[in-house]
């Protein structure tokens, strides 16, 4: 159950800090407030697969989308980064936000990361969000997110770009792990100037959020 109206939602994601010195080499883009909010209503309001639901947020980085999650009643968000100072960026957000005890950021590499399914088996739902690296400097970075997810969670939902390639690889990749494209929409992202290389203050690109379920 959502429990505050959208646009105030998107105030407050867009009030929180992000990277203070992003590293190029992770990909560490800040998604915008609309899009992070608008990301998280498609899956907790259209889908209700937040709410009660225990919640993962992979390459959560500062956090905007664990956040934002938050305010949909959640049984707990588990944060997971590899970059100690976003974490810690998240940490401070939480401490204002008061969410201590719905938000728990855990360091650690996505793949040395070890859940099993069994463990939630007949408690309580799982679901995993996420915003992984488009493959922009690392070709293909986003497989170890997608399997990682594919491994634990009930439904998982992925921002990755938009392509007729792009696509027809990400859904032969879930078919390998017996999971399917249930559900696809495509989007205007805003990404942030980050670097100094950046010209402009913001760019839009393409990209497309998935929604996977088991076959």
């Amino acid at each position: 159950m959502v429990i505050i109206k959208k646009n105030d939602l998107i105030s407050i994601i867009q009030n929180t800090e992000t990277f203070k010195n992003p590293k190029i080499e992770l990909e560490q883009y800040s998604i915008d407030a609309t899009c992070a909010v608008d990301f998280i209503y498609f899956a907790g309001f259209e889908f209700n697969d937040i709410t009660d639901n225990l919640l993962f947020d992979l390459g959560a980085g500062t956090g905007r989308l664990s956040i934002a999650s938050a305010y949909f009643s959640p049984r707990a968000i588990v944060s997971v980064d590899l970059d100690w100072k976003a974490l810690q960026v998240l940490k401070n957000t939480i401490n204002s936000l008061h969410l201590k005890t719905v938000i728990h950021p855990v360091c650690t590499n996505i793949k040395d990361l070890s859940l099993s399914k069994f463990i939630f088996k007949n408690k309580f739902k799982t679901t995993t969000i996420m915003n992984p690296p488009f493959g922009v400097k690392k070709k293909r970075a986003d497989r170890i997110f997608l399997e990682k997810a594919f491994s634990f969670s009930d439904v998982v939902y992925s921002i990755h770009l938009s392509g007729e390639k792009n696509f027809a690889f990400i859904s032969d990749f879930a078919h390998q792990f017996e999971w399917i494209v249930d559900y696809h929409i495509k989007y205007n992202m805003i990404l942030e100037k980050s670097f100094e290389f950046h010209k402009k203050k913001t760019k839009k690109i393409d990209v497309t959020i998935y929604r996977f379920i088991k076959k």
